[in-house]
């Protein structure tokens, strides 16, 4: 008989006790002895994985075995299961949603195939045209999130109009956003934000500005917030009223972040690193603690160095094999293992580049500046400034007003790329009619903005 049930997941519990419902293909085939109904219904599901959503047959077992550890599976026929997955599919796809985010959804939890279109789906979707969603909005953000539609969506979105202020902020939002978490939203976020503006004084502007960069910080228990907004003055010594305070609050709420201060006296570096790469400061502290120590041995940057930072940074999220590989493109054109060495040292992120592009970059600075390794490894700025936008148009200006004999001293390409636009403009483009054509075509500029730039500063 079928006995319906409920779960945390916005659907009813189906527990179901049916011979087989789905008529199999070849895709998928049982091995041995004849298999109970349970079994026949996993295989069963397996293939209609593999030929409704064209999962791959190892990922369709796992997912159909996991199913089945989930819900119970017997021998009535009184629930078409099948009939009703069909459906949660068609649905989808009803939507906008391509086979591959219909994928997405079923592998992050196969237990949508058994939702009901009419009762669960269908109102969470009603709640995202209600906030303006288009339809490529409401796919991105499901596909993104598929658990987003497990969730009771009518407090959390309260709770987001009521901070962000408007439908379209809430939708970006949601777009963005990614994993967060719903019950925090919905029962802490408007304490929170009004605990913080009202202990810091810190503007809603601001807030905003930082829940659409960290929405997880802004979920804890309000009572766990207020501690940790003491702690932040007291342990780490930031004003409530200092623009970095917020930036203290979330390394508090980091054991990584605090596992780090505990390993350095740069707080203020650290704060500025949590607020350019903070994923930094998400990986596990194993992870982390063992980078640090590979940092010191295989890079070779001391941990009192400014740069060592930057040395976590690149092991992490660039990967060891890949730093070796990049060295071993600068070791192509010459480099000496301890010319790299170097190079690192001084500045770590000169191998965030692909090896492609490190490779045009040497090409440049090296087959035509003539530049050697030994000066190169000094020079991390030749590494960092954009090729196409600084490099190659700057030398080209020397270039021409050197064979022109305009300039009274020989300036130094590693010299002038330091320079803002606006500088580099006043001293070296806009005295001089010969480069504003040159100039212009490399930066993708034009003549007459540059004749603008020149009366502006004469006047």
């Amino acid at each position: 008989m079928l006995k319906l049930g409920s779960c945390s997941y916005g659907v009813r519990s189906i527990y179901l006790r049916l011979p087989l419902l789905y008529s199999t293909s070849t895709s998928l085939t049982n091995q041995g002895n004849p298999p109970s109904s349970s079994s026949s219904f996993s295989t069963s599901l397996a293939n209609f994985l593999v030929d409704n959503l064209g999962i791959s047959n190892q990922r369709s077992l796992s997912l159909s075995a996991k199913f089945t550890k989930l819900w119970k599976v017997g021998d009535t026929t009184e629930f078409h299961f099948f009939e009703n997955a069909d459906s949660v599919v068609q649905f989808f796809k009803q939507l906008g949603f391509q086979q591959s985010h219909i994928q997405k959804i079923i592998i992050y939890d196969p237990r949508f195939l058994v939702s009901r279109v009419h009762k669960t789906l269908k109102p969470k979707i009603q709640l995202f045209n209600d906030l303006g969603m288009s339809e490529s909005d409401v796919v991105q953000t499901v596909s993104r999130n598929p658990k987003i539609l497990q969730q009771r969506l009518g407090p959390t979105i309260h709770a987001l109009k009521t901070v962000l202020g408007s439908d379209e902020n809430v939708v970006t939002f949601l777009k963005r956003s990614g994993w967060f978490n719903f019950h925090g939203v919905a029962n802490y976020l408007i304490p929170n934000v009004e605990l913080l503006q009202k202990y810091c004084g810190i503007s809603r502007d601001t807030i905003q500005k930082h829940i659409f960069r960290q929405p997880n910080i802004f979920t804890v228990k309000t009572d766990v917030l207020r501690d940790i907004l003491i702690k932040v003055e007291l342990q780490l010594g930031i004003p409530r009223d200092s623009s970095m305070f917020l930036y203290g609050l979330f390394c508090h709420l980091r054991k990584s972040m605090m596992f780090m201060l505990n390993c350095f006296t740069q707080l203020q570096l650290l704060l500025l690193l949590l607020l350019r790469r903070p994923n930094i400061f998400t990986v596990k502290t194993d992870v982390l603690r063992d980078t640090l120590i590979k940092v010191e041995l295989k890079l070779g940057i001391p941990r009192d160095f400014p740069m060592f930072l930057y040395g976590v940074n690149i092991l992490l999220f660039y990967g060891e094999k890949n730093i070796k590989d990049k060295c071993k493109v600068f070791m192509s054109f010459g480099w000496t293992q301890s010319d790299v060495m170097k190079l690192i040292r001084q500045n770590p992120m000169c191998f965030t580049s692909s090896k492609a592009r490190i490779k045009e970059r040497l090409g440049f600075l090296m087959n035509q500046m003539s530049y050697k390794p030994y000066y190169l490894a000094t020079q991390t700025k030749l590494f960092i400034c954009s090729l196409e936008k600084r490099l190659l148009p700057r030398h080209r200006v020397l270039q021409i007003l050197k064979e022109k004999g305009l300039l009274r001293m020989d300036y130094h390409l590693s010299s002038t790329i330091s320079l803002t636009e606006s500088v580099f403009l006043k001293r070296f483009v806009l005295p001089f009619e010969e480069v504003h054509q040159v100039y212009a075509q490399l930066t993708g500029s034009t003549v007459e903005s540059l004749n603008v730039g020149r009366c502006k500063s004469q006047s």
